[in-house]
């Protein structure tokens, strides 16, 4: 009965924030579930992948049109843009309140968590198969490529990003002092301080990392890089490509050993972002703390300790868990907060999404389903929104959230 409701639940979010049209600049037509109508009406690069999963569960067909108008149009460098403003025209006044540094008009210079290859398997494995694999996976190599080749420049398999909106955890409370953001309310100015050194430089990505002036290799966007590595690998395989398979396995590999040389704690028995040239940690417990969960081949002394920090009711075992910072932190903020300035400290659907996953990969099938039980308790109650209080599950940010719809793979 519960499978049957939330199947028709997330047919009507897909239905009401699809987005349909011809692309003039482009030339070319699009298919896609924006965020929300409200507040979101492009297609952004994670949101869509998370889209993508969703979709397979109704309409395997609209999950391929998903992926296939998220890749149309990559960049000559591999590069595959966070924001695609297919319909810009229909939306100039909500383009220019966004701080996004732009490639061109309808295309970003930002990148996003890179699980490109992780919606492509779902995708596959509910629809076509193998010959969706063929027609999409050229692009995706190409874009592991550039994550390799671009934003990995100290060669250690860890690759970094130049602003916090990059993570996708725009204002996260573990990023405002490296930004240099005073408050919360100087968080915006910090950000455009920021793109004016970039500016100077062009935007190059080399001079960017000379700069030095925000560099972070995230622990989420790496666990995410590293997963997605192991499963683009897996996909070559299956289509003969051995030799390229062995390339991403062994950049999968490098990753994964220095996130456990580099950004393990063992006092803390948590995992820190790397921040600038020095590789000075961000020393804030946030959920990202918590990811490497997500890895089978973590060691079980590490997740022992990562699953007592979950499973603390003073850290992160609400009523609605997993909140996106640690509430005993000094930055945890469980509410909406003026401006929506977002993950300080309300529950986010795809990250549970990701934290269960891991769980039932380490045998803790028993929080993970603790975990998938009250995020579809949540969606029961208040739709599928932005966050949720991680408290009493009362909802925040926009409304008909399309990524929470994620639920029905959990």
């Amino acid at each position: 009965m519960r499978e049957e409701w939330l199947l028709g639940a997330v047919r009507g979010v897909m239905s009401r924030n699809r987005q349909r049209g011809h692309a003039e600049w482009c030339d070319r037509d699009y298919d896609f579930v924006c965020p929300s109508t409200e507040i979101y009406p492009f297609q952004w690069f994670w949101d869509s992948c998370f889209h993508a999963v969703a979709l397979a569960h109704i309409d395997p067909e609209r999950a391929e049109a998903e992926l296939t108008s998220l890749v149309a149009n990559q960049h000559e460098d591999g590069f595959v843009s966070h924001i695609t403003f297919w319909q810009r025209e229909k939306h100039e006044e909500s383009v220019s309140t966004y701080a996004i540094a732009l490639r061109n008009r309808w295309l970003t210079d930002e990148m996003q968590p890179p699980l490109l290859a992780e919606a492509i398997g779902v995708v596959a494995e509910r629809g076509r198969g193998i010959d969706f694999l063929e027609e999409i996976l050229p692009t995706a190599v190409r874009f592991y490529d550039w994550c390799d080749r671009v934003r990995d420049p100290d060669g250690d398999g860890l690759i970094a990003v130049v602003h916090p909106d990059e993570t996708g955890l725009d204002h996260s409370p573990k990023f405002q002092d490296y930004l240099g953001a005073r408050s919360l309310d100087d968080w915006t100015d910090a950000w455009h301080r920021l793109a004016t050194q970039y500016e100077t430089v062009d935007r190059d990505p080399e001079r960017i990392f000379e700069l030095d002036a925000f560099v972070v290799e995230d622990v989420m966007v790496n666990t995410i890089y590293i997963e997605n590595l192991r499963v683009l690998a897996s996909q070559l395989d299956l289509l003969g490509e051995g030799e390229t398979a062995g390339r991403f396995r062994s950049r999968a590999d490098l990753a994964f050993t220095s996130l456990l040389a580099k950004c393990w704690d063992p006092e803390s028995g948590l995992f820190f972002d790397l921040a600038g040239r020095d590789e000075d940690w961000l020393e804030v417990n946030t959920i990202t703390s918590l990811f490497p969960l997500l890895l089978p081949d973590l060691d079980e002394e590490r997740v022992g300790r990562l699953i007592g920090h979950l499973t603390d009711p003073d850290e992160y075992w609400t009523r609605y868990p997993v909140p996106s910072v640690a509430i005993n932190e000094v930055g945890f903020s469980p509410d909406q907060l003026p401006g929506n300035p977002v993950w300080r400290g309300p529950t986010w659907l795809n990250a549970n999404w990701y934290l269960a996953r891991g769980l039932r990969r380490h045998d803790r099938h028993d929080l993970a389903t603790t975990i998938r039980d009250r995020s579809v308790e949540l969606v029961g109650r208040h739709g599928f929104r932005e966050y949720y209080n991680p408290w009493d599950g009362s909802p925040g940010g926009a409304p008909d959230f399309s990524w929470s719809s994620v639920v029905i793979d959990l």
